[in-house]
């Protein structure tokens, strides 16, 4: 999951190897500016659609790479509870940055935004 720097040429990749990239991410905006550049083919927001424009692309033995908005902690969880298994799952968190790195799972980006001003070892426990 992600599209920050060390993530955001995943989907491009995946796309000139042939094959589709369903990338999560949690930061619209880099999604946006993904696909602006040309690494993402295509936004969206809610995982159904997302799994759908994939397998659509995959019997049409097209790739596609669509950047998810979401998290991808909660998106991965709704994936094996639906009895799906990626072939590859990466995560390009920061791991080094426990306080700006990560989003913590059912936060949305706007209270962890708040929380790390206002309480940021509430935001590294989590």
């Amino acid at each position: 999951g992600g599209l920050g720097g060390m993530g955001g040429a995943q989907p491009l990749a995946a796309t000139m190897a042939g094959f589709s990239a369903l990338v999560v991410e949690c930061d619209e905006s880099r999604i946006d500016f993904r696909i602006k550049t040309g690494y993402v083919d295509v936004k969206a927001t809610d995982l159904e659609h997302a799994l759908k424009l994939i397998t659509d692309a995959c019997v049409k033995g097209e790739a596609l790479s669509v950047g998810l908005l979401g998290n991808a902690a909660d998106v991965f969880s709704t994936l094996v509870k639906s009895g799906i298994t990626p072939d590859i799952v990466t995560d390009q968190t920061s791991a080094h940055d426990p306080l700006n790195g990560y989003l913590p799972q059912g936060w949305s980006m706007e209270h962890a935004e708040k929380m790390r001003i206002d309480n940021p070892q509430a935001v590294v426990k989590a």
